[in-house]
């Protein structure tokens, strides 16, 4: 378990850093790090939190085709959720 501590810390600091600077595409894909991290430990709301930051900043600022992780993660979150209708609205 240190081990996920220590890559959780890491990819916030990272993600901290890529909003520090403005850059929007770190910034996403270390938010869906934290997610992907957060999902596996079984941490499915704070991983959720973390996803739609992701989903956000992917929405507002970057192309098109960067949102397809990002709704296949929050798909597979919400499915593990149990909420059905909102996995599905991702999938």
């Amino acid at each position: 378990m240190a081990r996920n501590d220590q890559e959780l810390k890491a990819a916030k600091n990272a993600y901290k850093e890529a909003v520090a600077t403005g850059n929007r595409r770190e910034e996403a894909r270390w938010a869906n790090v934290m997610g992907d991290l957060l999902r596996r430990r079984g941490e499915y709301v704070e991983a959720l939190r973390w996803l739609r930051i992701d989903y956000d900043v992917s929405v507002k600022h970057l192309p098109e085709k960067h949102l397809l992780p990002t709704c296949q993660s929050l798909g597979e979150v919400y499915l593990r959720l149990e909420s059905f209708e909102d996995a599905l609205v991702y999938q």
